[in-house]
C-alpha cells in the first residue's frame, strides 16, 4: 500500500468516527431532553387528571369514588387515582356504611373492588360487612386494607417507565400504591374486634389485617402504643401477626424520634425490636436514648461495650463505636444527656454532594462536666426547652426541632428575664438566635454517625435511563458497522 492510500483511508476512518461520534451526541442529547419533557409531562398528567376529575365527576355518596367520562375511578393516598377495571358502571354502587373502613370499597353485580382491584371469588350479591376491614359473602371472607401501602411487587425503575409511558399513550397508571388485601382461609364466622382496630376473631382464632396471631388471647390483646403496630396480651408480643422471640414482662414501650421510625423497646431486659427485627439479644441490655428527640436522625442504644443505631437502608443493627459513657446514663431532655461525670448533646444534619449519595448524620458532641449546672426553669413545660445555669453563664436548652441546634449561651439579662419569665414564643426565640442574643455553642464531637440514602432520586434515574439509551444506541450503530 503506498503512503498517500494509507493516509487516505486513515483520514477516512476517522472522518467515519467523527460523524459516528457527532450522530451519538446529537442522539444523547434529544434522548435526554426527550426524558426530562416526559418526566415533567407525566407529573403534569398525574395531577391535573386527578383535579378534573374530582371537580367534574359524580360521587357515589360519601364513599371515595367517582364516575367520570364513563369510567370510575377511586383515590390511592401516595399514588393518585386509578380506574376500575371490567366494571359494570350501571350497577355499581359504594358501600352504604358508616364504618369509614369501606370508603374505597365497591360492588358491582359482578365483582367486589377493593380499592380499584377487584377481589376474587367474593359474591357482590350476597357481601356483608364484618367491620374493622373485613368482608364475607358467607362463603368466602377476605381482609381489605383501609390504609395503603407501597407496592412492594412494582421496582422503581419499571415504575419509572410505566409513568413515561403513561404520559404519552392512554396507558394504565403504574400501580404504586395498593389497598392490601387477604384471603382468610377459615370456614368460621367473624367478629370484629371492637376495641383493636383491623382486627377480627372466629372465638379462637385472632386475626389482625387478616393474618392469625398465634396463640393470641384475646381478653387481654391490645397495642402498646396506640399508633403503633405492636401487639401485646397478657404473655405474647407481636410485630403485625409475626410473633416476636420474648415475653410482656408489662415493661414493654414504643420509642422514636419526633418524626422518626419506631422501635419496641423492653425497659425491663433492654430488648430492642425495629418492627419484627431482634437488635442482638447476646449484646442486651440496651440503653434507649433520643426518644422524642429532634436533632438526630438516628435514636442511639448503649450497652456495656458499644454504641449502636438501626441503619434503615441496610435495615439492620450497626456498631457506631465503643461505649464512651462512664456509669449510669440519664436524659436531661430528648436531645440532651448525661453519665456519671459529663454532659453531652446530639446534633443531626444533612450531607448533600452533587453527584454523591446523600448522607442523614446524627453526631454525640461533649459539652462540660456535670459538676456546678442549675436548673433554671422549663420553658412551656418543656415543650420549647429548658434554662439552665453554669457560674455566672445561661443556656438555653432547645427542644425545637425547627431551629438547628440542640444547646444556645443566652448573651444579656433581657433574654435570659424573657425566657424564664414568657411563654414560648417560636419566632421570638429565632430573632433572639438572628440577632445573637442566643449563641451557639460548640462542643467536642465524639460520635458521628452517618447513613447513606441508597434510594435513587428522580433526576438521577432520568440520567441513568438516559445513559442507558445512549449505549443501547451505541451498540446498534456498532452492530451495523461491523455488518457493513
Amino acid at each position: 500500500m503506498k503512503p498517500e492510500d494509507f493516509d487516505e483511508d486513515f483520514n477516512f476512518k476517522r472522518k467515519r468516527t467523527s460523524d459516528i461520534l457527532f450522530i451519538l451526541k446529537i442522539i444523547g442529547i434529544m434522548l435526554i431532553v426527550f426524558i426530562i419533557f416526559s418526566f415533567s409531562l407525566s407529573i403534569k398528567k398525574l395531577g391535573g387528571s386527578d383535579l378534573e376529575i374530582e371537580e367534574k365527576g359524580e360521587k357515589y355518596g360519601k364513599s371515595w369514588f367517582i364516575k367520570y367520562q364513563g369510567k370510575i375511578s377511586v383515590p390511592i393516598p401516595s399514588g393518585g387515582r386509578y380506574f376500575l377495571e371490567n366494571v359494570d358502571i350501571n350497577s355499581f354502587r359504594a358501600l352504604d356504611s358508616q364504618d369509614r373502613s369501606t370508603l374505597m370499597v365497591g360492588m358491582d353485580k359482578n365483582h367486589v373492588y377493593c380499592g380499584n382491584i377487584s377481589l376474587p371469588d367474593l359474591n357482590p350479591g350476597k357481601l356483608e360487612i364484618i367491620g374493622n376491614g373485613y368482608y364475607t359473602d358467607g362463603t368466602n371472607t377476605y381482609f381489605c386494607s383501609p390504609n395503603p401501602e407501597r407496592n412492594e411487587k412494582l421496582p422503581d425503575i419499571m415504575e419509572f417507565l410505566q409513568s413515561l409511558v403513561y404520559s404519552y399513550l392512554n396507558t394504565k397508571r403504574p400501580q404504586s400504591y395498593i389497598y392490601p388485601y387477604t384471603k382468610i382461609e377459615n370456614e368460621k364466622k367473624l367478629q370484629a374486634v371492637k376495641d383493636l382496630y383491623l382486627a377480627a376473631t372466629d372465638g379462637e382464632k385472632v386475626y389482625y389485617k387478616g393474618k392469625v396471631l398465634e396463640n393470641a388471647d384475646l381478653k387481654t390483646l391490645k397495642r402498646v402504643d396506640m399508633y403503633t403496630e405492636y401487639l401485646a396480651d397478657k404473655e405474647n408480643v407481636y410485630y403485625k401477626s409475626k410473633l416476636l422471640p420474648i415475653k410482656n414482662n408489662g415493661r414493654l414501650k414504643v420509642v422514636s424520634l419526633e418524626q422518626g421510625e419506631k422501635f419496641l423497646y423492653d425497659e425491663m431486659n433492654g430488648y430492642v425490636f425495629k418492627e419484627d427485627y431482634f437488635f442482638d439479644r447476646k449484646k442486651s441490655p440496651y440503653k434507649a436514648l433520643g426518644n422524642k428527640g429532634n436533632h438526630m436522625y438516628n435514636m442511639i442504644f448503649v450497652n456495656n461495650e458499644g454504641i449502636y443505631y438501626y441503619d434503615n437502608e441496610e435495615k439492620k443493627e450497626k456498631r457506631a463505636g465503643d461505649n464512651i459513657f462512664i456509669g449510669k446514663l440519664e436524659e436531661v431532655s430528648p436531645n440532651i444527656f448525661t453519665d456519671d461525670e459529663n454532659i453531652y448533646y446530639f446534633n443531626g444534619h444533612e450531607v448533600r454532594e452533587r453527584y454523591k449519595k446523600t448522607s442523614r448524620n446524627t453526631e454525640i458532641y461533649y459539652l462540660d462536666k456535670k459538676v456546678n449546672w442549675k436548673k433554671l426553669a422549663d420553658i412551656e413545660d418543656g415543650v420549647y426547652g429548658s434554662v439552665w445555669q453554669k457560674g455566672d453563664k445561661y443556656y438555653y436548652f432547645n427542644n425545637l426541632g425547627i431551629i438547628d441546634n440542640a444547646i444556645y449561651e443566652i448573651a444579656d439579662k433581657e433574654t435570659l428575664e424573657y425566657l424564664i419569665n414568657n411563654s414560648g414564643n417560636e419566632n421570638r426565640i429565632k430573632e433572639f438566635i438572628e440577632n445573637g442574643k442566643l449563641i451557639q455553642t460548640i462542643g467536642e464531637k465524639k460520635v458521628e454517625i452517618a447513613v447513606e440514602d441508597k434510594k435513587m432520586p428522580d433526576n438521577e434515574k432520568m440520567w441513568f435511563l438516559a445513559a442507558l439509551a445512549v449505549v443501547f444506541v451505541v451498540v446498534i450503530i456498532l452492530r451495523i458497522k461491523e455488518n457493513q
